[in-house]
């Protein structure tokens, strides 16, 4: 019963009522103790099914974004090939032209045998580079073929289907009329039939733009003239792949790590929470008491608490040592989005879809203020001084939030795209926030602590990702952000000494190309970046 919502409980007593008012009435001639039941049974009957219906079109919703950052996350992995296919076969070519050009002259003016020696094996080297990229382009186009078998392999085919045939189902029970999930023109049109000779995958663009390359008459640095591939294409990544946990049986949607930087806690839409030893790689605790996916985790700064937020609208507290449940808070009418716990372990805040932020008193739970919101909050950040706190919903706006005297003291403007995650930067004046359309936005609050109201506003702007960007994370000291996306990728934004964020990642840290990122955390020394994929899995990656 505990599953059930309260208007099916009242609905289903209404019912009953109106079952005993009719029998009342037929014994006493009379209809008048029959018409209040059934009126009101009517009423909730209405009620509940608009309820259901919403909660259906928020089903469905979600439903098209997992498959659509499926099918956008292998573009990426494509632009990015491609790419380097061409800068290193530009290289590469031009190396090879500009030796046979020194080769007659060479030879002409030596006239030592040992010189036509070496230049005849650079040129051989020459030719050995040549076939390399010749095999690395080969590859390029498997890969190709291998992602549009994919896309339009029967596996996804099935899955949709099944998908449809599912609201199909639960729109009939419900008496709506059946939802459909609509496919993207473009995508159909962009994927066709592998089987089909007019579909097959073409590389000749690639081959064009090399020629465009060697043409346009634009000299060759001197990194590659000199036969240096060792730049930025090839540059030994800062971050190195330490461990692959396999921790959850469905999506890994959040993550913390203890102050000490020694455990990990994950949450997953299992209805699990793992506490891990990250020396051994194994699970100290396992809590299984929500009834829900687990979409939020938040560990006490004195390393004491464990607050773990669901869908099932409650929050938990734990006893981060034993794995105890200490205390079930039930204030939320909705799922529990996210959750924060400020500096001196005291108060935890939490944001739900019910539209409103609640502070908790630790360890004792009670409500000290509720603070209602425009829209339903998806997701909160809490500044390090404490101080401040952000919300944002469904319209792209973020509200900023006093913790000393719960008022908003500041609303932003001139971001559109729904936003998915939220961070707060060391500063505690740098927001960020990564949007379901794969853009980071980054806002500065100026005027803070003055006599004047503080203004927020946008001042950066990166495309980031091919897909939703589900977790955004500044490093402690403020030098990097880290995201993560559907497209199978965290990445990391260095700033520069302007301090803004470079435009393009530093890092790209990706075990699996087909493995979206759902949760990024980093440790308090800014040594290890964990990150949990929809497969279940943890990698933790070690800085270098």
């Amino acid at each position: 019963m505990s599953n059930l919502h309260w208007l099916d409980l009242s609905e289903y007593l209404a019912i009953a009522l109106a079952v005993v008012g009719s029998i009342a009435a037929a014994s006493a001639a009379t209809w008048s103790y029959a018409l209040v039941p059934i009126l009101m049974s009517l009423i909730l009957s209405a009620i509940n099914r608009w309820r259901l219906y919403q909660d259906l079109r928020l089903h469905d919703r979600g439903l098209e974004r997992k498959i659509d950052g499926e099918l956008q996350q292998q573009g990426e992995v494509l632009q990015q090939e491609i790419a380097q296919a061409r800068s290193f076969a530009t290289a590469l070519v031009k190396q090879t032209m500009a030796a046979q050009k020194r080769i007659e002259p060479a030879v002409l003016a030596a006239g030592s045998h040992q010189e036509v020696t070496g230049l005849e094996q650079k040129f051989n080297l020459h030719q050995q580079l040549m076939q390399s990229m010749q095999e690395h382009v080969t590859g390029v186009e498997g890969s190709l073929r291998d992602v549009v078998e994919l896309l339009e392999s029967n596996a996804l085919a099935d899955r949709v289907e099944y998908l449809e045939r599912h609201l199909t189902q639960v729109s009939q029970q419900l008496g709506l009329e059946p939802l459909e999930l609509k496919r993207s023109p473009v995508a159909t049109s962009r994927f066709a039939t592998a089987s089909n000779p007019e579909s097959e995958v073409d590389i000749t663009p690639l081959f064009d733009m090399i020629s465009e390359d060697l043409m346009s008459g634009d000299l060759m640095s001197d990194r590659l003239a000199s036969g240096d591939l060792s730049g930025d294409l090839w540059a030994k990544p800062t971050w190195n792949l330490h461990q692959t946990i396999t921790a959850h049986r469905d999506w890994v949607r959040c993550l913390s790590f203890t102050p000490d930087g020694l455990k990990l806690v994950s949450g997953s839409f299992d209805k699990t929470i793992a506490v891990w030893q990250l020396a051994t790689g194994t699970a100290i605790h396992t809590l299984t008491d929500h009834l829900k996916g687990v979409f939020a985790l938040a560990v006490s700064p004195d390393g004491k608490l464990l607050a773990s937020g669901s869908w099932d609208e409650q929050i938990k507290l734990w006893d981060l040592e034993t794995g105890t449940l200490l205390r079930n808070l039930t204030q939320h009418q909705a799922s529990v989005r996210s959750l924060a716990i400020s500096p001196d372990s005291h108060t935890l805040i939490s944001g739900s879809f019910d539209q409103t932020i609640v502070l908790w008193s630790l360890p004792d739970g009670s409500v000290t203020e509720t603070i209602a919101a425009r829209q339903p909050v998806a997701t909160i950040a809490l500044s390090a001084d404490g101080q401040l706190l952000a919300s944002t919903g469904d319209d792209g706006t973020i509200e900023i939030w006093s913790m000393t005297a719960g008022t908003q003291i500041a609303h932003s403007s001139g971001n559109k795209h729904c936003i998915g995650s939220l961070t707060i930067g060391p500063d505690s004046r740098t927001i960020a926030a990564g949007t379901v359309n794969g853009y980071v936005v980054l806002w500065h609050l100026e005027d803070y602590g003055s006599d004047r109201l503080p203004q927020i506003a946008v001042s950066q702007t990166i495309k980031a990702h091919a897909g939703q960007i589900n977790a955004c994370v500044f490093s402690p000291n403020g030098q990097y952000l880290i995201t993560g996306s559907v497209d199978g990728k965290a990445k990391v934004w260095y700033r520069g000494e302007d301090l803004r964020f470079h435009d393009k990642a530093r890092s790209i840290l990706k075990g699996d190309p087909g493995r979206s990122v759902m949760s990024v955390a980093i440790s308090s020394d800014s040594q290890s970046i964990a990150i949990g994929g929809a497969d279940g899995t943890i990698q933790l990656w070690q800085r270098i």
